[in-house]
């Protein structure tokens, strides 16, 4: 079960929008249970939930209603499920209590009460058993005789909760089989987990509960809830799938196939809360980046060395550094750049690139300024255009918009001529308009620029102790219509515009030489240069 638009996460508010993407795509990959709050008094979660039946088209997940305090709420027709907290730890009861004797009653009473009214509306009661685990560690009697009212009122799933997310696994693992074992003779129940990661257990504590019997699981995805969170959809799912064997999603397609959509959800949840996540487990871009030598070499023999499972599965996609001249070499092969002492340009590409790191460059997720950079360092410095001027303006009056206009002086070769070219936009900001205007000044001189698409344009601050003479480094990712990669340049300036200018010609000028291949723009090509008898070969 999914409770990623239920959690409450401090500094996140999900759109309607969003919460009806997320939901969308949790249903294509087959998430059984979708746990939303209750809408009452709330017109975007009533809102939500009126349009949720359109966007499950799947209709593989269900919608499970989270209802934590003591009024019986109305329950939309949608929802056939409802998830019932309450306490379960006697002292957390008497601590909050400490002037009713009776507390420990009321509450079975309340537990027997809610569940049994619940029922009569025809609902699915999941019953949450908040405190489970310190309760049931201090009060053994107690904590059971909460989880058998909840039963004898008809709740068909015990979710034992790990609310402070401090028990340890083998607490939790010896826990859940006295509980399977108590409930052995009710057939239709199910015993559930809901961990929460305070210690950075969460995953490992989910996986203790299924080895003890555990068949509901509780999660979000990206590990996202209150304080550190709960458990990560993204890293229980392929342990548990790709790892250990599990069916857990309502599909049908094979197990190699049942995660694929796993990386482009973990990064809409990701966009939609303003949390990045640059190295979780299966689903972060360098989750399987490597950077050491002697570990790309010998993934490149043999994956299974250094990954846990093949990337493509979850969706996601290898990576390899460039930290050694044997890794430039390798980029040169595969591009086909042809040197004649191939060594020594590798070592001078590898020396250039340690001078531009002391600077802010960050290689490793640009490769193409690494293959712009080998490029000029065997003497092809190719320049289709190269931009002369530019310049910036924006206006704005008292309460009004602001008006921002970008103008680009361009410089193309024409053989052995020039043609000059400038142009002029108006865009949202200073850098959207020059692009605007690089594009108009290059597209008529460059047909294949039009089926470009600008993925991503990052900008972070280099030397952050300068304060606002810091300077900056501007990434920019492309692709292209078809194109089954994309590329990424970088640049490091002074100037936050400058960075962000020189990214953006960078990635235009890489399509032109390395994607275009047209022999407007010949790059120095081993296979011709073998094909002339030369004896070395990149």
């Amino acid at each position: 079960m999914d409770g990623t638009l239920r959690e409450r996460t401090f500094g996140v508010s999900f759109a309607v929008g969003e919460k009806l993407a997320i939901a969308s795509q949790l249903d294509s990959l087959g998430i059984a249970f979708i746990e939303s709050r209750v809408p009452e008094g709330n017109t975007k979660e009533t809102e939500y939930l009126r349009q949720l039946a359109s966007a499950l088209k799947r209709n593989t997940s269900q919608v499970v209603l989270f209802i934590s305090d003591e009024s019986t709420v109305s329950i939309p027709e949608l929802v056939r499920n409802v998830t019932l907290r309450a306490n379960s730890s006697s002292s957390n009861l008497k601590l909050h209590s400490p002037k009713n004797p009776g507390v420990l009653e009321e509450n079975l009473k309340l537990v027997r009460d809610r569940v049994s009214n619940f029922r009569k509306m025809g609902k699915t009661v999941f019953f949450d058993a908040q405190h489970f685990f310190d309760g049931f560690n201090e009060d053994t009697a107690y904590a059971l005789s909460v989880l058998e009212s909840a039963v004898e009122a008809g709740a068909s799933k015990l979710v034992l909760c790990d609310s402070r997310g401090a028990s340890l696994p083998e607490e939790v693992k010896k826990a859940t089989e006295l509980i399977g074992a108590h409930f052995s003779s009710k057939r239709d129940v199910v015993i559930g987990i809901h961990a929460h990661n305070d210690c950075g257990l969460a995953v490992a504590n989910t996986l203790s509960a299924v080895w003890g019997g555990a068949r509901h699981l509780y999660g979000t995805i990206n590990g996202i809830g209150e304080r550190a969170g709960n458990t990560n959809l993204c890293e229980i799912l392929p342990l548990l799938i790709l790892r250990l064997g599990y069916n857990c999603l309502n599909t049908n397609a094979p197990r190699e196939k049942q995660l694929l959509g796993l990386k482009a959800l973990s990064e809409r949840v990701a966009v939609a809360t303003g949390f990045s996540y640059p190295q979780q487990p299966f689903v972060s871009e360098r989750a399987f980046a490597h950077t050491e030598p002697a570990h790309i070499r010998q993934v490149e023999r043999s994956p299974e060395s250094y990954e846990v499972v093949n990337p493509t599965l979850v969706g996601n996609s290898r990576k390899m550094g460039m930290d050694d001249a044997s890794l430039v070499l390798a980029e040169m092969w595969q591009l086909g750049l042809y040197a004649k002492d191939r060594d020594v340009v590798a070592r001078k590409v590898l020396a250039r690139m340690r001078e531009l790191e002391a600077f802010g460059y960050k290689f490793d997720d640009a490769k193409a300024s690494v293959h712009l950079l080998i490029l000029e360092t065997i003497g092809s410095d190719i320049r289709p255009f190269q931009v002369t001027r530019w310049e910036t303006s924006t206006s704005r009056t008292v309460n009004g918009a602001p008006e921002v206009s970008g103008t680009v002086e361009v410089r193309i070769a024409e053989g052995e001529k020039e043609k000059k070219v400038s142009a002029s936009a108006k865009g949202v900001g200073p850098i959207h308009a020059i692009d605007l205007a690089l594009r108009e000044a290059l597209d008529p001189e460059f047909p294949e620029l039009k089926s470009l698409r600008l993925v991503s344009y990052s900008l972070n601050i280099v030397d952050s102790l300068n304060g606002t003479a810091a300077g900056a480094r501007a990434r920019t990712e492309f692709t292209e219509e078809g194109a089954p990669q994309s590329w990424a340049t970088i640049a490091v300036s002074d100037d936050v515009l400058d960075a962000s200018i020189k990214s953006l010609i960078d990635g235009y000028r890489y399509k032109l030489i390395f994607r275009s291949r047209s022999e407007r723009y010949a790059i120095p090509d081993w296979k011709v240069a073998l094909s002339e008898k030369y004896s070395g070969r990149c």
